[in-house]
């Protein structure tokens, strides 16, 4: 099947468990290629502190050598909000004939039912979930556990499909972007979760960035 993986996010900065999370879309579901977007101006949070540029550019520096990883920039060029269902309806009219595997967490799983159009998102791709530790799928809002209950497949390439709906079977990690700031802003070495620590840490661009959460 002709399929494309999209993983959208602020990536305020990208960490080791946005790769792992990249890593395995691509690999379970036999993807040839896997699209890491940086959004631009978020709708349903903060503008984040360090610019949209920037955070691509790191995107691109951590993907490097990454086979079948791409970092693609459409969101930051464009002006105003981003929203999910014009990103994937862009991307889907420039590859008709491939299926879109767009990558979620389960927290904005559960967030879904306010995102612009967000029954149009079900029917552009095939939806995966990645949910973070302590995270329960039961608790999801009624509206959102019906549909996550009719679409629900297996896990494996030969189950994606337009409309459908995969968890993403991934070893649960507890770094994230919020943990990574902490500890920048404390000065604290961060190589081990990042692998642009060196570049992130030299900039100094989160040293003070006290208050500022995921």
């Amino acid at each position: 099947m002709n399929a494309i993986g999209i993983y959208g996010g602020s990536f305020d900065p990208i960490h080791n468990g946005h790769l792992t999370f990249a890593r395995t879309l691509r690999d379970c579901f036999a993807l040839p290629q896997v699209r890491l977007i940086p959004t631009g101006l978020p709708p349903h949070r903060p503008a984040t502190r360090v610019s949209p540029r920037q955070r691509y550019d790191w995107v691109v520096q951590a993907i490097a050598g990454e086979p079948a990883l791409v970092a693609d920039d459409r969101e930051i060029r464009r002006q105003g909000y981003c929203y999910t269902v014009d990103t994937l309806q862009e991307l889907q009219g420039e590859h008709p004939d491939a299926l879109l595997v767009w990558l979620i967490g389960g927290d904005s799983l559960a967030q879904l039912a306010s995102w612009h159009s967000w029954r149009t998102l079900l029917a552009l791709g095939h939806l995966v979930v990645a949910a973070r530790p302590g995270y329960d799928l039961a608790a999801l809002p009624v509206e959102i556990a019906e549909e996550f209950a009719k679409r629900q497949v297996s896990s494996t390439p030969e189950a994606l499909a337009r409309g459908k709906i995969s968890l993403l079977p991934s070893p649960l990690l507890t770094v994230s972007s919020t943990l990574l700031r902490e500890k920048l802003v404390r000065g604290d070495d961060v190589s081990a979760l990042t692998p642009v620590a060196d570049a992130v840490m030299q900039s100094g661009l989160y040293r003070f960035m006290k208050g500022h959460t995921e």
